[in-house]
């Protein structure tokens, strides 16, 4: 078990809790913007250049670098759960920018006044996100293909030619230099383990719980369907009757026919694969690391009986969908068809005025999941080889005043996923770049450019060893503000 103890001493938490300096000066006199591909590290450190006693000095410096997300934002489990990074705490299991299971640890929270940016994706904007506008999106800036060409007078978008984007190498930019039309990285994982027990005929059995099933008296699994869809009851009894060798019972009210049978041993079993409340199903870890071809038997088996196919004109082709009152169940299977090879889009639909024989139903949410399974012409949605690309329908902005979080993942590569896309975070970067600006005003140009990524380490009383290059980093930005300053000058 990695260990889970503080990552870094008092004053770095003391840095990116209560940075100095940060923001963006007003007309300064040199600018300095470094940045880490890889791990998406990104500083921009501006300088005032004054005199004293005849020489030059720095002034006042100021930085920028990464940015936050606020309370509410969520971040990926390795269950495929989202949960709000304002509950997270260290030792939890998440999902990388790579789609791969990973332990958070620090959780850092500062103040915040300006500007949020939401990004929403043009397909499936239940997964849209708020972010700061310095916060590092992993993505695909669609001008910097060269096989782009006007699409119509129509559209302001470029279109874009598949192999060129399937082939591009993603990088990492600022929230608030994302443009409408670029692409956002949705990662995933080839990863499978695969448990014999769980049958193909088990996986529908699943499927249908999944979309109609209930446990009640702790160890009686019922199925409810409509009395029409005989095809339906007759296959779920067959399959209880092959796989559990229990008999099932029948009763039909109204147009209402339940199904059920007895056995404490499976009804835990569906308990602990599926859960037992309607809106709170969801899967387990094992179910989610089945191959494809056995969660695809599961998904077939819900659609069933709480999907339909679709055509919006009638040349389109089709749209499957299936519909869930859980947020969580639509949130993994949504997971599960990407791991096929299918984007899958989340609606949340609102039900007012419901009534069954006369009796009024409580307001609802539901959420629907609906997917393609031939791929069209002009596509939206871009396949790689281990993540798609999904392009930015809107970006909103709003002013915003609270707390916003950050947190670290063990090991690389230090990212995470927020709804589902890559993006990237260090407290380390702020920290080190808060202390610099402090090591350097006041201090000659000559003193500040002789400033190393050691010295700042230890006047942060030391960083990880996967998190010196923020120290080096940090350095760099002041020498090319210096620079810049220089080349000004002449």
């Amino acid at each position: 078990m990695a260990d889970l103890k503080a990552l870094y001493s008092e004053k770095v938490l003391d840095h990116f809790q209560h940075p100095r300096n940060i923001g963006e000066m007003k007309d300064p006199d040199g600018v300095g913007t470094v940045g880490n591909p890889v791990c998406g590290d990104v500083m921009r450190l501006f300088i005032k250049v004054g005199k004293k006693d005849g020489q030059e000095i720095i002034k006042d410096a100021k930085f920028q670098t990464l940015g936050c997300l606020p309370d509410k934002e969520e971040t990926v489990l390795a269950n495929s759960q989202w949960l709000t990074i304002g509950s997270l705490i260290g030792g939890t299991k998440v999902l990388n920018g790579e789609g791969k299971e990973t332990l958070s640890s620090n959780l850092f929270t500062r103040n915040y006044e300006g500007e949020l940016l939401t990004i929403i994706p043009f397909v499936s904007p239940f997964n849209s996100f708020s972010v700061t506008p310095n916060h590092p999106i992993f993505c695909l800036k669609r001008k910097s293909l060269v096989k782009t060409r006007r699409s119509s007078s129509k559209c302001s978008w470029l279109r874009v030619d598949n192999e060129e984007v399937t082939s591009a190498d993603p990088d990492y930019s600022r929230a608030d230099k994302l443009e409408i039309g670029d692409y956002l990285v949705f990662p995933y994982s080839n990863e499978t383990i695969d448990n014999k027990l769980f049958s193909k005929r088990l996986m529908r059995l699943l499927g249908y719980y999944l979309s109609e099933g209930y446990i009640t008296a702790g160890s009686v699994t019922n199925f409810s369907f409509n009395c029409n869809e005989r095809n339906l009851i007759d296959e779920v009894r067959s399959l209880v009757l092959g796989i559990t060798n229990k008999k099932t019972s029948e009763r039909t009210r109204g147009n209402v026919t339940e199904i059920r049978f007895c056995s404490k041993k499976w009804a835990d079993f569906f308990i602990l694969n599926c859960s037992r409340l309607a809106r709170k199903k969801c899967l387990s870890e094992t179910l989610l690391r089945l191959p494809f071809s056995k969660q695809w038997e599961m998904v077939k088996a819900f659609m069933l009986d709480d999907g339909d196919v679709y055509k919006r004109r009638l040349r389109d082709t089709e749209t499957y969908r299936m519909i869930t009152t859980s947020r969580s169940l639509a949130i993994q299977v949504q997971e599960i068809l990407v791991r096929g090879g299918i984007f899958a889009s989340i609606r949340e639909i609102f039900k007012t005025n419901c009534f069954i024989e006369g009796r009024k139903l409580k307001d609802s949410v539901q959420y629907l999941v609906s997917f393609k399974l031939k791929k069209t012409k002009n596509k939206l949605v871009r396949k790689c080889k281990s993540y798609f690309l999904v392009p930015i329908r809107e970006i909103k902005r709003e002013k915003f005043q609270g707390l916003v979080y950050n947190f670290q993942v063990l090991g690389e590569p230090n990212s995470y996923l927020v709804k589902g896309f890559a993006v990237h975070n260090c407290g380390a970067a702020i920290a080190t770049s808060s202390i610099a600006t402090e090591m350097i005003k006041g201090k000659p140009l000559s003193e500040a450019m002789e400033l190393t990524n050691q010295a700042i380490t230890e006047a942060l009383g030391g960083l990880p060893p996967v998190k010196r290059h923020c120290s080096v980093l940090a350095a760099d930005a002041v020498k090319k503000a210096i620079a810049d300053y220089e080349s000004k000058k002449k």
